[in-house]
């Protein structure tokens, strides 16, 4: 298993140009036919774990069995993705799951792509096929065809996404449809709540 802290681009830079001269000793494929500037600058073939953190507290950390860097890219990729976000008290706020991933070299996004599935703390569940969280707006979107279980157990679907990072404020862009649970015991509900301020 190897642990490559992220908390600075430069310590993964680091990290990535280690693996890089370990991986290219005795790789006699590549030697003197001209074919090395094919060669990945650092690529694991195990358990892999990236830890992404934002000042002194842990925001994300990335499993995957395959991650590659390639020069001249500043994408680093992953294959598959096991994703965990949390929030500023060290708490997992959401789980996402995918056949594969790139993040940028500062981490400052990180792209999910194939089956990808997302589930929030609270049991809002979500698929789709790729899936974008961004650092700076701190929040996770799609252009893809999206399917929603809220946590009613309500089934949405639509095309295109946009939520905070922990899953808790979304919204479905266009082509909503969807199948709503217990509406009549939701309408009694709200039906027999007080009404309050002022005049009718």
């Amino acid at each position: 298993m190897v642990f490559l802290p992220s908390m600075f681009r430069i310590a993964l830079l680091i990290a990535f140009a280690l693996a890089w001269m370990g991986c290219s000793k005795g790789d006699s494929k590549t030697e003197g036919n001209g074919t090395a500037k094919d060669r990945p600058l650092a690529e694991y073939h195990d358990t892999t774990v990236l830890d992404m953190h934002d000042g002194s507290h842990l925001s994300w950390t990335l499993k995957t069995l395959h991650l590659v860097k390639w020069p001249k890219s500043d994408l680093i990729r992953a294959e598959p993705v096991d994703l965990a976000v949390f929030d500023s008290l060290g708490v997992s706020q959401i789980w996402v799951t995918a056949d594969s991933g790139s993040v940028d070299e500062p981490m400052n996004f990180l792209i999910a792509k194939g089956h990808v599935h997302g589930k929030s703390r609270k049991g809002m569940d979500l698929q789709t096929d790729s899936l974008r969280w961004n650092r700076t707006g701190n929040n996770v979107s799609t252009e893809a065809r999206v399917r929603v279980v809220s946590e009613d157990g309500d089934i949405l679907t639509g095309k295109g996404f946009v939520s905070d990072a922990n899953l808790n404020n979304w919204q479905i862009l266009s082509d909503v449809h969807g199948v709503f649970q217990k509406v009549d015991e939701r309408a009694e509900k709200i039906d027999s709540t007080p009404a309050t301020g002022g005049k009718p």
